[in-house]
């Protein structure tokens, strides 16, 4: 193995790493968007973006 195929199997791997990492904070979003509006039945889907409503969840929980 030479160093450019080491960087190389590094520079995917943290691709790959990144990936991964998206695509979770897109489920995420997806998911709080149709959890509150759809299932909810609250409101508008981009409502979930309003700091009210998450203060509101978080006194809620606590």
């Amino acid at each position: 193995m030479t160093w450019q195929t080491i960087v190389k199997d590094i520079i995917f791997y943290i691709l790959k790493v990144l990936i991964v990492i998206l695509l979770i904070a897109a489920a995420f979003i997806v998911g709080t968007m149709i959890g509150y509006s759809v299932v909810g039945g609250a409101g508008e889907p981009m409502d979930v973006f309003n700091p009210e409503i998450w203060q509101h969840i978080l006194d809620y929980i606590f």
